[in-house]
């Protein structure tokens, strides 16, 4: 009886694994999608402004540097709360 009981209890543990195998593939091609998306927004951005701001070109390797600092910075604070609670916590 014992060993029927740890049979089903195993093949309970076997669907969920899948279940959630198959709901982690479904996210992952929906942020896929999400992301192809978004990079065509960026692209028609880009182009928009390439058309009707003349220095644009010129000026997004600067720009996009300094997002770029701006974002790993915050990042890096983002990072060093999180370690900060998460060393308060195991205290």
């Amino acid at each position: 009886m014992e060993e029927l009981d740890i049979k089903h209890q195993l093949h309970l543990l076997q669907k969920e694994v899948e279940a959630a195998v198959s709901l982690t593939e479904d996210v992952k091609l929906n942020l896929l999608s999400t992301i192809d998306l978004l990079k065509i927004e960026v692209e028609v951005l880009k182009r928009f402004m390439e058309r009707y701001h003349a220095d644009f070109p010129r000026r997004y390797p600067e720009l996009r540097e300094e997002l770029m600092r701006e974002v790993d910075s915050e990042w890096a604070e983002q990072t060093e709360r999180s370690k900060s609670a998460a060393r308060a916590k195991g205290e």
